[in-house]
């Protein structure tokens, strides 16, 4: 519509203000080599991608993301979570403003070792989680106390050790171990 007032003011003997023909700018978040019209093509059709899902022999797969990770949907006491599935991390972490989202009050103050080195956290038990289908009590959580992490959502081995995995090309399977 805005391409069209410019036209008819052209077409009128008005002179078209600078900014009016700037040239569009896209930016590729998906590393793709686009050019020409197939930039506007690309930026109207996104990557239609498959949520995690529970199979009929009950394992819950998880596909592999754009980014190489796999995402999963959980629920702490309720709130929802998107955590990284983070097989190298002993404790299932959270930031601040996601704990504090998740009704965790308070916690056993503690340092943890990160990748960026050591750091303040607090340990909280007695949680709720749903991850998928299956749903787990009694399960600690490490809250970052680092501003820097207040998003952080890490779903590190002390959770998936109550599930059998497997892993395969583009997907990881949970199944839940009675």
């Amino acid at each position: 519509m805005y391409r069209y007032a410019l036209l008819l003011v052209a077409m009128l003997g008005f002179s078209v203000p600078s900014f009016a023909q700037q040239k569009l700018n896209f930016v590729v978040l998906d590393g793709g080599k686009y050019q020409g019209e197939q930039l506007k093509w690309a930026a109207s059709h996104p990557t239609l991608t498959t949520s995690p899902y529970l199979d009929k022999s009950n394992w819950y797969v998880v596909p592999r993301a754009a980014d190489g990770h796999y995402w999963i949907p959980a629920l702490i006491n309720g709130f929802p979570v998107t955590f990284l599935i983070d097989t190298g991390a002993t404790k299932t972490s959270i930031g601040m403003r996601v704990a504090k989202n998740a009704g965790i009050r308070a916690g056993l103050s503690t340092q943890i070792g990160t990748a960026n080195g050591v750091g303040q956290a607090i340990e909280s038990t007695g949680n709720q989680m749903q991850v998928g289908a299956f749903t787990m009590s009694d399960v600690p959580v490490m809250v970052s106390l680092n501003q820097a992490n207040a998003e952080l959502a890490l779903l590190g081995m002390d959770v998936l050790k109550r599930f059998r995995i497997f892993q395969g090309q583009d997907s990881m399977q949970l199944q839940r171990i009675n």
